[in-house]
């Protein structure tokens, strides 16, 4: 006797977390060449096969429950997001749709980041997934993975079969998440369960410094996140309920979307979901001004320090400056203090397409003068004139946190010292794109090991912590620093013209659902 037919499972989606203040926007071009991924058909299956990201876990489980996969398309352009042009969103959409409604799928598996921003439109994700369900009728269940930092609009819902968002911060369960997803599929394919989704919005509006949720000593002087998302975790050992999921959203876009979101997806009970998700819409209001900034930033002159004299290695995370949040990496605020500091022994990354081209000229072991940084982005402070010794030049590539590689551009290594005097020890890499040290090995892979330094500064908010922090134990000590730039986790530096108003921090008021 025949079994059951073998399900054909459509594989695809696109990420993009848009930073609605950076100055440029970003267009297709930006998707077609390093460091972004644009993969169409097999060569999503050659991306992503075997790695711990989230498509990789679609697979796995795909792979264990002999479905048949259909590769479709999928787009992602990392650092440096300003919104997207409209030509870009186009394309990537009439892509994705095209490829997942042509091929006439019994279920399909989307990884959306969640928090994209398009010239005219607020929601790029609900209109994928309104097209997406228009292609594929009502009966095709579409399983949808995101981002911790997705402004999820309630549009989501109405398309979506279900939604499991990350975790974690710093995102250390790409992979878990997507094998959760896909196995949810899974029973909704065998019609062992029937999800059904709630979702609250309360007013708060978080920026990316501010959404930590870990066991690390973070915990203890940013608790909001923690304490939602480990009440999240207590619901959802309730077997009635198929996942529960906080997402922080993204501050960094100015959009109607934008803020917590919690959704509870509970098996057939409506009253269910909607109770439980309400209840944690509170719990996130009544915890909301753990979300301030006030005790958790520390000014750049006093940061370098504490560094300076804190035992053993210090870390400092560059806020204002953090690239995995959209800053085009060239912020100079750190970079000028430790040169007021007489170039101690430190190591950091700045984007430099100039100065990395001057480098390239002087060569290996010749000493170089040049202005660096404070380029791209009006905030992020002033060039620095910097005077040193060209240690490396390489076309480097490190490690990304899924273990997918890294694009750094052309690069340059630079031992910094005072103008006029001895060559100093602090190292500065000047690459061609913006990169965000979410690992040691970015700094391993132009031969600079992190635990020898002093100081070490990543252009990061905290996914940095999970490789440093948690899984190396580098450092003694990290400083959060308050540098300028647009991803500074203070909201009321910046002006919002399009979030919904009144919204906690920018304004104060009593809120009840």
């Amino acid at each position: 006797m025949a079994g059951p037919p073998v399900p054909r499972v459509a594989v695809g989606g696109f990420a993009h977390e848009t930073n609605t203040f950076h100055p440029s926007p970003t267009a297709l071009a930006a998707f077609q060449r390093p460091p972004a991924v644009w993969v169409e058909r097999e060569e999503l299956l050659e991306a992503f096969s075997n790695t711990r990201s989230v498509i990789g876990g679609f697979l796995d489980v795909a792979r264990e429950q002999s479905w048949t996969v259909i590769p479709t398309f999928f787009a992602d352009h990392p650092p440096t997001t300003g919104t997207l042009t409209a030509e870009a969103f186009d394309a990537i959409r009439a892509r994705l749709v095209s490829s997942i409604g042509d091929a006439r799928p019994d279920a399909a598996l989307l990884f959306l980041h969640g928090a994209c921003v398009a010239d005219g439109v607020d929601d790029p994700e609900a209109v994928v997934l309104a097209e997406l369900r228009a292609a594929l009728g009502p009966a095709v269940p579409i399983v949808v993975v995101h981002d911790l930092h997705a402004n999820i609009g309630l549009g989501w819902l109405e398309h979506a079969t279900a939604i499991v968002g990350y975790k974690t911060a710093p995102h250390t369960d790409f992979y878990e998440r997507g094998r959760e997803g896909a196995t949810l599929l899974g029973r909704i394919l065998r019609r062992e369960v029937r999800p059904v989704m709630a979702a609250r919005k309360p007013p708060i509006l978080i920026k990316a410094g501010l959404m930590s949720m870990t066991d690390a000593p973070l915990a203890l002087i940013k608790p909001t996140m923690f304490w939602v998302m480990q009440r999240a975790h207590e619901i959802e050992r309730d077997p009635r309920i198929l996942n529960v999921t906080v997402a922080a959203g993204f501050g960094d876009a100015d959009t109607p979307v934008a803020g917590l979101t919690t959704l509870v997806t509970a098996d057939g009970d409506r009253a269910l979901a909607e109770d439980r998700a309400a209840e944690l819409a509170e719990l996130a209001w009544r915890l909301r001004r753990g979300l301030l900034t006030d005790l958790v930033l520390t000014p750049v002159d006093t940061a370098v320090q504490r560094a300076l004299h804190t035992p053993g290695t210090v870390i400092l995370a560059d806020q204002g400056n953090n690239t995995a949040g959209g800053s085009p990496g060239d912020g100079t605020a750190i970079l000028s203090a430790l040169k007021d500091a007489g170039w101690p022994d430190a190591a950091l990354f700045i984007r430099d397409e100039d100065a990395v081209d001057a480098a390239w000229k002087t060569g290996v072991g010749c000493e170089i003068e040049v202005a660096v940084g404070g380029k791209h982005e009006p905030s992020n402070g002033d060039p620095v004139l910097i005077r040193g010794e060209v240690r490396l030049l390489t076309e480097g590539v490190a490690r990304g946190v899924t273990g997918t590689p890294a694009q750094l551009g052309r690069t340059a290594v630079v031992r910094c010292g005072a103008s006029g005097g001895p060559v100093g020890q602090t190292d500065l890499v000047l690459t061609q794109y913006p990169t965000s040290q979410t690992d040691p090995h970015y700094f391993r892979v132009v031969g600079i090991e992190p635990r020898e330094r002093k100081i070490v500064v990543v252009q990061s908010a905290h996914l940095f912590r999970a490789a440093f922090e948690v899984r190396e134990r580098i450092p003694s000590a990290i400083v959060e620093v308050d540098t300028p730039g647009i991803t500074s986790p203070n909201a009321s530096r910046f002006t919002y013209h399009r979030v919904r108003r009144p919204i906690f921090p920018l304004d104060d008021f009593e809120w009840q659902q």
